[in-house]
């Protein structure tokens, strides 16, 4: 009576908390949209044994929930998901390991531009609150990764690792590094890259304690694409006598190492909760002696959390420099916003433009907990957040920039099930009612359900967003050396459906995707944003199928997608990958050298691809060249994973040894050459 009780009592001042919150529904400004999804624990087969020794986190930006992630220790196609090529089924790129990027299927694109926009092409390679892992191990554990592609002259070089270590039972330390140092396989396309976060946790029943501090710097040498696209296509045209032709011969258009820009940010998060709940008769898990042993379980009292309090904060200090040494020749930019003189006396052409953002988020969240009791079968949660921008532009004349701010308040809820075995939802939405922001909201709901078909295990999933949110500042306004503009955009909107089959016994997923998009913003042939009034409609069909039959497997995907607008928003019809491998074990090693080794390949169809334009650093459209349909980018491999390590040798762009070149990712930039990419993993956790 006494628990019953106490437990009327929490749940009476959580909800009556809650309801003084009302959770209305809109906009992340960061750069992804948060799925909220927990990752599923990865099979014995896919992952390297480790009991439980070691679990991994990441949090709701807004509600301060923990979602259990992985890492990824797999080694079947790790190969694959540490190139460029491996981040969606067709992209675009400037050909070097570490540059821009943007995906040709529309939907594995990010919902929109980020507040500072100039970081657009670095999606998913930057520190983010929604990719960012915590961890909780019994043993310190660090995992080092090593990659290397082309010779002295040309070579691609990355170091990434990850440290984490326990004190004690509750606090969590670590680091995560990822340096980048790549010469390019073209005339002035090199890159250097360092980002690195320090990270710490602490944990008890009553409060637990999330943080990191993180920086990201990205320097790249840009070259505005190949001049003549025949030195890819007809390579034996350009031949001087013996000498051999190789790709750092191809002339580009800004050569001499001459055009930069550099991108710096640096961000800081706090994530705090105060949990209420009871304790309760019940069983722990409890390890000894050797880490692969299954824990014991022994009778305790348990913590059952019912409700929680939760603060986060959130800061982003954002920096880019777009910086010629020496003058440009004045018909490449016949626009000058920004005029400076020589000693002459001249007006030259000349960018060292400078763009400034900060940002401070914070946000505060009452939360429900799912399953303290029996019919606590979901749980709710409601936050408040205050968001505070300031934005620095270049101006005209040489004095203090300018400086803008912009304040907005939102508010939002949340309503979840994320244990059930046969059905799971989630819902959320939020509302800016105050400030720069004003009208813009969010929602969003995902279904999945599990059940057997035919005996055969099956998965559905039906998902939806509904979103009407104010373009970026710097969408809106941009003051550069050779573009200008200052633009009052209309709130873009857009309405997503989707819904995915899964076969799991045939290892086949079908998915189909559509979205309705107005006021859709894209950059034209002069690299300035325009704006769509009139409705785009686009569709995707998908359907992805791996399976193994003994040593010999297969992974097929395919997808068909369309644009109602293909002016605005041009996409290849058709995209395809293909992979045929051999898995096995050597009988030699006792079976503990695992060996895979295969040819893949992908493709899509032509269609008028972007151009990337420095200048800006976005990806501009054209009606003048197609890119595609006639050469796939096929690798030949061998994939071995020894005790902890994992390391490949790729025969990276196979098909240029027997067929015409046409290796063009984007307009005048092509991919790599042929040439061997390596790499090694790691895992040295005890």
């Amino acid at each position: 009576m006494l628990m019953a009780g106490s437990i009327r009592r929490i749940v009476c001042a959580v909800v009556s908390l809650w309801f003084a919150v009302i959770p209305v529904l809109a906009q992340h400004d960061y750069q992804f949209d948060f799925e909220g999804k927990e990752v599923k624990e990865p099979t014995e087969e896919e992952q390297i044994a480790r009991g439980d020794k070691l679990k991994v986190y990441t949090l709701n930006p807004n509600t301060g929930d923990l979602l259990r992630s992985h890492i990824d220790t797999a080694m079947l196609g790790f190969y694959n998901r540490v190139k460029a090529e491996g981040r969606s089924l067709a992209i675009g790129y400037l050909g070097n390991l570490n540059s821009p990027w943007e995906s040709k299927m529309f939907f594995d694109r990010p919902l929109y531009h980020p507040q500072f926009m100039y970081m657009y092409g670095l999606h998913g390679m930057l520190i983010d609150p929604f990719r960012a892992r915590f961890y909780d191990t019994k043993s310190p554990t660090t995992q080092v990764l090593y990659l290397r592609h082309g010779d002295n002259q040309t070579r691609e070089e990355e170091l990434r690792s990850t440290l984490a270590l326990n004190i004690g039972k509750r606090i969590n330390i670590g680091n995560d590094v990822d340096y980048i140092y790549s010469n390019g396989f073209y005339n002035s396309n090199k890159t250097k890259a360092i980002s690195y976060r320090f990270f710490g946790s602490y944990r008890s029943d009553r409060y637990e304690a999330y943080a990191y501090v993180g920086n990201n710097y990205y320097l790249m040498t840009e070259n505005g694409g190949i001049t003549n696209d025949d030195y890819v296509i007809h390579p034996g045209n350009f031949a001087n006598g013996t000498n051999e032709f190789v790709s750092t011969d191809i002339p580009v258009k800004f050569p001499g190492n001459n055009m930069f820009n550099s991108l710096r940010q640096g961000t800081a998060r706090l994530t705090h909760r105060y949990n209420l709940g009871f304790y309760r008769e019940g069983q722990t898990e409890y390890y000894e002696g050797n880490e692969f042993e299954a824990p014991h379980l022994i009778d305790t009292m348990v913590f059952v959390p019912v409700g929680s309090i939760s603060h986060t904060f959130n800061y982003t200090k954002s920096r880019r420099r777009f910086k010629v040494k020496n003058p440009l020749d004045d018909s490449i930019y016949p626009n000058l916003f920004i005029k400076r003189l020589n000693d002459a006396g001249e007006v030259i052409t000349l960018p060292n433009d400078t763009t400034r953002m900060e940002e401070y988020h914070n946000t505060l969240a009452l939360s429900l907990r799912e399953g303290f009791h029996r019919w606590a079968k979901f749980g709710l949660t409601a936050y408040l957040r205050l968001e505070n921008r300031f934005y620095t532009l270049q101006d005209s004349v040489v004095g203090v920039p300018p400086t803008d701010r912009e304040f907005s308040t939102y508010i939002g809820g949340e309503i979840s099930r994320r244990g059930g075995k046969y059905l799971n939802f989630a819902a959320d939405g939020e509302l800016s009612v105050v400030g720069s922001d004003a009208r813009a909201f969010k929602l969003r709901g995902r279904l999945s359900t599990a059940f057997d078909l035919l005996r055969r295990k099956t998965e559905m999933e039906a998902w939806g967003q509904l979103l009407n949110t104010r373009p970026g500042y710097f969408l809106r306004h941009h003051h550069g050396t050779v573009h200008w503009w200052d633009e009052s955009f209309d709130f873009i909107q857009q309405l997503r459906l989707g819904g995915s089959l899964r076969l799991k016994d045939w290892g086949t997923t079908l998915t189909l995707q559509s979205a309705t998009l107005k006021n859709y913003i894209y950059f034209d042939h002069t690299a300035f944003p325009q704006q769509v009034s009139s409705p785009i409609q686009v569709l995707e069909g998908r359907i992805a199928h791996a399976y193994r039959w003994g040593a010999l497997g297969w992974e097929v995907e395919a997808a068909y997608q369309t644009s109602s607008n293909r002016t605005a928003l041009p996409l290849p019809k058709l995209a395809a990958y293909g992979n045929l491998y051999l898995d096995f074990r050597l009988p030699s090693s006792t079976k503990v050298m695992r060996i895979q080794t295969g040819v893949d390949a992908r493709i899509h169809s032509s269609y008028y691809a972007p151009y990337y334009e420095p200048a800006v650093q976005q990806f501009t459209t054209q009606q003048e060249i197609k890119v595609g349909g006639s050469f796939p980018l096929m690798n030949a491999y061998v994939n071995i994973h020894l005790k902890r390590s994992r390391f490949f040798f790729e025969m990276y762009n196979l098909a240029e040894a027997f067929m015409d070149s046409k290796r063009f990712s984007l307009v005048h930039t092509p991919y790599n050459p042929r040439g061997l990419r390596m790499g090694i993993a790691i895992d040295f956790n005890k």
